[in-house]
């Protein structure tokens, strides 16, 4: 309405008056408002433009941001179910390790029940023996139950026997103190260098245990025999040696 009342009012101030300088006021009145301050239409177009490249640019990376955000969700997702299959199946072989650990403590106690009461009449009838047949009886024992958890109890009293019986046989060799030194003197021990071996054929046997002298100058021995010595019970034979020559014998306290 308004566009027509304005188009109305140029009309009749156009032709409504004949006069020529009415006409020029009029054309300078219309031309004045034709430059009112507004951009023009090329630059309203671009700017336009722009916004909307913009708008759809963003329009595009929200899009965007939508599927990556579904994507990392699904992903999401799968990763959870998978850990959760994991979970489930370490708590199965969690329950599967106890269950077994729980058997296995079970048996354990039956095997470890396994000879322990044969062992034990065993040790009994082995006291009112010799220790020859006491050690056939314990070999019999391990040939039954190689693997009984007391078999390393059989094994120590077989050891233990054999020991005595060693003792044994050392004591049936043994002498007093004064006849020891008697027979090395004799063979003149005392006076020159001998071999170790000469030492051991006069006592009979090879030392149950040798050891170095504290002298760094001088290759000296000691040489121990068990229970060789008798004097009011038995003593270990001590015989002490600087560079083969024998310089002192003695016993055991």
């Amino acid at each position: 309405m308004k566009k027509f009342t304005l188009f109305f009012i140029l009309i009749f101030s156009f032709f409504g008056c004949g006069e020529e300088t009415p006409v020029q006021s009029s054309e300078r009145t219309f031309s004045t408002s034709q430059k009112i301050d507004n951009i023009e239409l090329s630059e309203h177009n671009r700017l336009m433009a722009e916004q909307n490249s913009l708008l759809v640019e963003l329009e595009k990376k929200f899009e965007q941001l939508v599927t990556e955000s579904d994507l990392r969700a699904a992903e999401d997702a799968k990763i959870i179910n998978e850990l959760e299959a994991q979970i489930l199946t370490l708590n199965n072989s969690l329950d599967e390790y106890i269950s077994e650990i729980s058997e296995s403590r079970n048996s354990l106690k039956e095997i470890k029940k396994i000879g322990s009461k044969e062992y034990q009449i065993i040790y009994e009838r082995s006291k009112n023996l010799d220790h020859e047949q006491a050690i056939l009886l314990y070999e019999e024992f391990l040939n039954e139950f190689p693997n009984s958890p007391v078999s390393s109890r059989a094994r120590s009293r077989i050891k233990f026997h054999q020991t005595e019986i060693k003792i044994l046989d050392n004591r049936k060799s043994s002498r007093p103190l004064n006849l020891w030194e008697a027979k090395v003197k004799g063979e003149g021990m005392f006076a020159r260098a001998v071999k170790e071996e000469e030492i051991f054929q006069l006592v009979g046997r090879r030392p149950d245990s040798t050891k170095r002298g504290s002298s760094s100058e001088y290759r000296q021995r000691i040489y121990v025999w068990r229970d060789s010595v008798i004097d009011g019970g038995y003593h270990d034979l001590i015989i002490e040696t600087t560079d083969g020559k024998v310089d002192r014998i003695s016993r055991s306290e």
